[in-house]
């Protein structure tokens, strides 16, 4: 009796365990790249947001160089939103290299510029 029952067992876990060894569709790896690059996105923009209300705040709108930066990181930025709310236009290969943009936009944001610009502006207390 008890060998039957661990047999019994062992075939539920087997069973189990072969159930979840089924492949993803391309539908289904196509949304996963789809929501991946949306939640990159949308971290991009509310980060870009905080450093650009940072910068606006300590005067830097002043030094043209961080002002180049910050359109550059936009227009980066706007190219990213545009394939999340176009996403028929984009292909998966394309959202991986967007993906991978919009983190790597959000390091440099959080990394260089923020710590710059948390500071007042040397040019705009020159100015005062």
């Amino acid at each position: 009796m008890k060998k039957r029952i661990c047999l019994l067992l062992i075939c539920a876990l087997l069973l189990f365990s072969l159930s979840g060894c089924k492949s993803k569709t391309p539908e289904e790896i196509s949304a996963e790249k789809y929501e991946a690059m949306a939640s990159a996105a949308l971290t991009l923009v509310e980060t870009y947001n905080n450093v650009a209300q940072t910068a606006i705040d300590n005067g830097w709108e002043a030094d043209f160089e961080t002002l180049k930066l910050m359109d550059q990181i936009a227009d980066q930025t706007e190219e990213i939103t545009l394939a999340v709310n176009e996403p028929a236009n984009v292909d998966d290969a394309r959202r991986d290299q967007l993906t991978a943009l919009a983190e790597k936009l959000t390091t440099q944001l959080n990394e260089e510029v923020l710590p710059k610009v948390s500071e007042p502006c040397p040019k705009a207390v020159e100015g005062e």
